[in-house]
């Protein structure tokens, strides 16, 4: 089986290596989307993703696995993949909603130099209810690893450091599994992979 994997926000593929070492090593043909915030907007890379993917083999299934921004992005490019659509589409720790820190990092100007368009539309309510919710099998993998202490802002709800599990939930018809994993590790941890492997193997 192929599996595209997709990178979060202000990171490169070389932060999905490790997960695609060890679905390389499980026999999955596995392939890497590459995008950059600071110079593309949110529908170009989408539009350059829909190509990607109708570039797999037409023969073969396939799977979509996005961390954070990396899921939106798949979820905006269902539309255009009625005719080829992945037989899975597994979101590590991408959010449904505008995070709760969303206010942060909006202001942040260093947030705002290298996440550019992509960077100010999750932040915002607008862009969620745009955004087509999946019709096909859609797993949600969430972090549970922040902190909870009172001093830290998503304290008590169970988070990953940026998302709670609340913030990644897309409603009842949707399978949510946690994770012991920081948002931006969550790619790495074995339990991730684990549960990856179930799924696309059921």
């Amino acid at each position: 089986m192929n599996v595209l994997l997709i990178h979060g926000q202000g990171r490169t593929t070389n932060a999905m290596r490790l997960l695609g070492v060890r679905l390389q090593r499980h026999k999955y043909q596995v392939r890497y989307f590459r995008y950059y915030t600071r110079r593309e907007k949110f529908s170009q890379i989408v539009e350059r993703l829909v190509a990607t993917i109708q570039a797999l083999p037409q023969d073969q299934p396939y799977a979509l696995i996005g961390h954070s921004m990396g899921g939106l992005l798949a979820r905006a490019s269902l539309p255009a993949l009625t005719e080829h659509a992945p037989i899975h589409l597994i979101m590590l720790a991408s959010p449904s909603r505008p995070p709760r820190i969303a206010p942060l990092a909006q202001n942040n100007p260093i947030y705002r130099y290298f996440t550019n368009d992509c960077g100010q539309r999750v932040v915002t309510a607008e862009f969620y209810r745009g955004l087509p919710k999946p019709n096909i099998p859609t797993t949600i993998i969430a972090g549970t690893g922040g902190p909870r202490s009172k001093w830290f802002p998503l304290a008590p709800e169970a988070n990953d450091s940026v998302l709670t599990v609340q913030e990644t939930q897309l409603g009842p018809e949707y399978t949510v599994i946690l994770v012991p994993a920081l948002h931006t590790f969550i790619m790495n941890s074995r339990e991730t992979f684990q549960h990856i492997d179930r799924i696309l193997r059921h």
